[in-house]
């Protein structure tokens, strides 16, 4: 407004000047405080899209002026020609026309209940209007003029107006500060800025949360397409788990009765319970919405008991085996899109498929169907949707992440031990991009099946492996099973395998209505560990992924003792000769509690870096020993005489008796060195470095473990595989080193042949060879 010029008397309030009397001055006042009109412009946008008034932004304008009887030129948007609304010819006809202005308006608003327009029409709509007044400038002058000439309105009709006279004003001030900026008028667009951008992510969080109600994996894509939209929710998950971790703490400390006085009724009952079950839920829920790297991070933590309170292990056993999955007409079209030859090629040699899933898990569903050819049943795995997609763009991501924490150097430490997390992530990768690839997985599992000695419907077979002394291992087929692999029908996201049912490793519910007894429990514990002494230390082959969805139990109608049930080697890894060596030189060396025997075998297994202080790490491994840390316990005896067929009891109580007089000669040993008090565990550990092969030894291990103690809770890996070091390393090797272990002064580092053989060497003789 020109200073010359005074502002009118403000109208009455049955004067609907008003408006234009609010337009013509607020465009001064305004100015002074462009954050305020800012925010006001967001409120509108946000207020708009309700109105209908971005779905007038992009309406032609002839769908709008013809109804009001005005020729336009076809096609041109009304935002492109907003003043030949005739609204200021109109205005300046003192009011003529007000029909056509009423059919206008009502047009340009819409009626109640018009049809919501998105956020992202409003973002198209506006920069155009704002070029638009930016080239012509503001209309101070304009709005002044035509103040005296107010049409009148409906009462229905005077919110939109209000709404669109006040949207002009705020665009003319905004367009006028911006021809002349000021440091307020940069502060301002940059706080506009940011607001857009937190309305814009709260609104597609909304969005994407009504879609995961539906589908908790409805988001795995756009999380991989928008890191950044993964950690907002994931930021989000962890404050909201944040008083679900802590309350149930506070809560048992200053409760009367501690958590071990009550009974599991009355635990269950209190608030503290309550909280932690929550929280497990919500926890397993969001690493489930996650994708599916965070569905394997859930996996991994549900076998660690010892991190988590129970109710919280409880909630992610479900990532194991009960991810949502795909059924009815979206499991067909996942099928024909797997399947090799698509609809023909299935239909051809498959019948009586079920469409309804029978697992799933984080990759990828399991249904039963039926060879054509012989009848068998068979479980047939298809693979999710946009898989590799999703680990390209997630693993590029971690792979960064890696580089990162390498370059703190010990801040990436784990235990003090140093390690190479790019080298562990390249192998983590590698075995995550040949878990997506089901031609992979069919190789791993008849490998593992043949190593076994486990045949068709799991008959026993000759292995293909072979124990230290070079001679065939025995058939595992009495203790394990696993379902044999058709390679031939499977391809990249198809794998055809034998249908055998059982129960999960730790469903003790099910356990005990199929009779499993204690008994079975802690043989089948023994089984689990036998395996993996085996996998690890002759196979030099294992699953990486043994969790409770992929260890069930098979459970026989006879007199039959039940068997261990291997699924899914999706994630599998090798060992080289020296560190499945070293990994038996470890056990070993545990049994027999020699610290310097331990000290060799992590030489072997390459653990130890150049400079490592072998004093100090043979000096903490004894005094671990002394201290009972680390201690191998007694086989239980059994009763059943089904655990092992009567050819093999009196092998196996010779085999006891010998294993039980090793520890306790093991126990008797006297610390023969000098500084094993006070050593410092950090400064050892600086002396190790981790190989990332060990990483998923590691792994293994640790969800081994797991269910291992769900069936057996005195369950040890070391203590439960050493019955059976004598058949990894063969009848004959294995009493040869005993008899060695126990002649030291002949066969020793500083025996009789020691010494000898050194003697040879300074005279330059030579010992005799085999031709």
């Amino acid at each position: 407004m020109p200073s010359n010029q005074a502002a009118p008397d403000p109208p009455s309030s049955n004067n609907k000047r008003w408006v234009f009397y609010f337009k013509t001055v607020s465009i001064t006042t305004m100015q002074r405080n462009i954050n305020t009109y800012a925010m006001m412009l967001l409120l509108l946008l946000a207020c708009s899209a309700k109105s209908g008034f971005v779905e007038a932004f992009t309406t032609p304008t002839s769908s709008i002026q013809q109804s009001a009887g005005k020729r336009v030129t076809q096609g041109a948007p009304v935002f492109a020609s907003f003043p030949s609304y005739q609204l200021e010819e109109d205005f300046s006809n003192n009011g003529h026309n007000i029909n056509s202005r009423r059919i206008q308006i009502q047009r340009l608003f819409g009626k109640k209940g018009a049809k919501t327009s998105s956020l992202r029409a409003i973002c198209t709509a506006l920069p155009f209007l704002l070029l638009k007044r930016l080239s012509l400038g503001s209309s101070v002058a304009w709005a002044a003029s035509t103040a005296t000439s107010v049409p009148t309105f409906k009462k229905e009709e005077i919110l939109s107006y209000r709404a669109l006279c006040f949207l002009k004003a705020t665009g003319q001030n905004i367009l006028t500060s911006l021809r002349h900026p000021t440091k307020d008028t940069f502060k301002a667009i940059a706080y506009t800025l940011v607001s857009i951008y937190l309305l814009t992510n709260i609104v597609e969080g909304m969005v994407a949360s009504k879609r995961q109600k539906l589908d908790a994996t409805s988001e795995w894509g756009r999380y991989a397409d928008k890191p950044a939209a993964r950690g907002q929710a994931l930021s989000l998950l962890m404050m909201q788990l944040t008083p679900y971790a802590i309350l149930p703490s506070l809560l048992d400390k200053f409760s009367k009765k501690k958590k071990d006085d009550l009974s599991e009724t009355e635990y269950k009952s209190t608030r503290a319970h309550k909280l932690r079950r929550r929280g497990g839920e919500m926890f397993a829920d969001g690493l489930l919405k996650l994708g599916p790297l965070y569905v394997k991070i859930g996996q991994i933590l549900s076998c660690r008991e010892n991190l988590f309170p129970d109710e919280w292990i409880t909630a992610m056993e479900r990532l194991q085996d009960r991810v949502p999955a795909k059924s009815g007409k979206e499991a067909w079209d996942l099928l024909y899109d797997a399947a090799p030859g698509g609809k023909a090629g299935f239909h051809k040699q498959f019948s009586d498929f079920d469409d309804v899933p029978l697992a799933a898990a984080s990759l990828g569903q399991v249904h039963r169907a039926t060879l054509r050819s012989s009848g068998e049943r068979v479980a047939i795995k298809l693979q999710r949707s946009r898989l590799r997609d999703i680990y390209d763009k997630d693993l590029a991501l971690m792979k960064k992440i890696a580089k990162i924490v390498d370059k703190f150097g010990k801040a990436g430490q784990v235990g003090g031990i140093e390690q190479s997390w790019v080298s562990i992530f390249n192998d983590a990768e590698s075995i995550l991009y040949r878990e997506i690839d089901y031609r992979d997985e069919a190789d791993n599992a008849i490998r593992f099946a043949n190593d076994f000695g486990i045949g068709l419907g799991g008959v026993e077979i000759e292995s293909t492996a072979k124990g230290k002394d070079g001679n065939a291992l025995p058939s595992a087929a009495e203790w394990l099973r696993t379902p044999y692999t058709y390679g031939d029908l499977s391809s990249e996201k198809f794998l055809v395998m034998e249908y055998v049912p059982s129960i999960k490793a730790n469903n003790n519910e099910a356990l005990d209505k199929a009779g499993v007894t204690l008994e079975d429990r802690e043989y089948l514990a023994e089984c689990l560990a036998h395996a993996y002494l085996r996998q690890f230390c002759a196979h030099k082959f294992f699953s990486t992924d043994p969790h409770a969805g992929n260890l069930g139990i098979e459970v026989f109608e006879d007199e039959r003792a039940p068997r261990v049930v291997f699924y899914d080697f999706g994630q599998a890894c090798s060992l080289a000769d020296d560190q499945a060596g070293g990994i038996l030189d470890v056990i070993e060396s545990i049994v027999d509690s020699d610290a310097k025997k331990s000290v060799s075998a992590f030489s072997r297994m390459g653990v130890l870096k150049d400079s490592a202080d072998l004093e100090m790490v043979q000096a903490k491994c004894q005094q671990n020993y002394d201290e009972g840390k680390l201690k191998v316990k007694k086989r239980k005896s059994r009763k059943s005489s089904r655990y092992n067929t009567k050819e093999k009891v009196l092998a196996k109580e010779s085999e006891k008796a010998e294993l039980d007089a090793r520890i306790d000669s093991a126990k008797q040993a006297k610390n023969t060195t000098d500084i094993s008090e006070g050593v410092n565990d950090l400064e050892v550990m600086a002396s190790f470095t981790l190989q990332s092969e060990y990483a998923f030894v590691a792994r293994a291990l640790s969800q081994m473990d797991g269910v291992g103690k769900s069936l057996d809770p005195e369950f040890d890996f070391i203590s439960a595989a050493a019955p059976y070091l004598v058949e990894v390393k063969g009848t004959g090797k294995y009493l040869t080193d005993e008899i060695k272990k126990k002649f030291t002064f002949v066969y020793g580092e500083d025996g009789i042949l020691a010494k000898e053989l050194q003697l040879f060497k300074s005279l330059g003789l030579k010992l005799p060879t085999k031709e």
